[in-house]
């Protein structure tokens, strides 16, 4: 298992304008109950107060870069859980939203 991305979960009344970038992790996209919201187009839909924010990497990453990363986000918003993501065999061990 390779550690490559964390999906962040933080609460905000908008789209969050979270970093796009932190070290070697870049955010791939922002998403709320399973859709895609960035990058765009964004489909129209009502939106709850809790948004997933996944974070890659190109190249495997450690445990503390994800510390990192939550400090980062902890700057300007409020995370609630993070999910760190692997692949396994150079396969993803975790789903894409809508």
């Amino acid at each position: 298992m390779k550690l490559v991305g964390a999906d962040v979960y933080v609460w905000s009344e908008k789209i969050p304008d979270v970093p796009k970038k932190i070290g070697t992790l870049s955010l791939n996209m922002i998403s709320n109950s399973g859709t895609r919201l960035y990058p765009p187009p964004a489909p129209e839909i009502d939106v709850t107060d809790w948004f997933q924010c996944r974070y890659l990497s190109d190249t495997e990453i450690t445990h503390q870069d994800v510390e990192v990363l939550l400090k980062t986000v902890d700057e300007g918003f409020v995370w609630t859980k993070v999910q760190k993501l692997y692949q396994k065999d150079g396969i993803n061990a975790f789903s894409q939203p809508y």
